[in-house]
């Protein structure tokens, strides 16, 4: 057997992936993703995005503490409120999450 016979070339760990291509170089170096072409912005969003969800997150912590403690004191009559507020936080920080993504996708 010659040497050429005994090396093999490397197959393809996952032979039904697709190819991958190399991402569209531009003037400054390679182009984002697909959906992201072309956007100013996109970092000052998700920094905002994440700087208001960690407030919401602070804020629902001190809810539930305050429910807890309102809760284990005897007084039910501000649970209400307290769920409230906290369900609007929650919806607030749903729209935060799914509001940008898809102006940036429709762009």
């Amino acid at each position: 057997m010659s040497n050429r016979e005994n090396t093999r070339s490397p197959g393809l760990a996952n032979p039904d992936d697709p190819a991958v291509q190399r991402p569209p170089r531009g003037p400054r170096g390679p182009m984002p993703g697909p959906h992201f072409l072309g956007l100013e912005g996109r970092i000052a969003i998700v920094q905002a995005q994440v700087f208001l969800l960690a407030v919401i997150l602070i804020v629902q912590l001190w809810l539930v503490t305050d429910a807890l403690y309102e809760l284990l004191s005897g007084r039910i009559t501000n649970l209400g409120w307290l769920a409230l507020v906290s369900g609007i936080g929650f919806a607030l920080a749903a729209s935060i999450i799914i509001w940008p993504r898809r102006r940036i996708e429709k762009s």
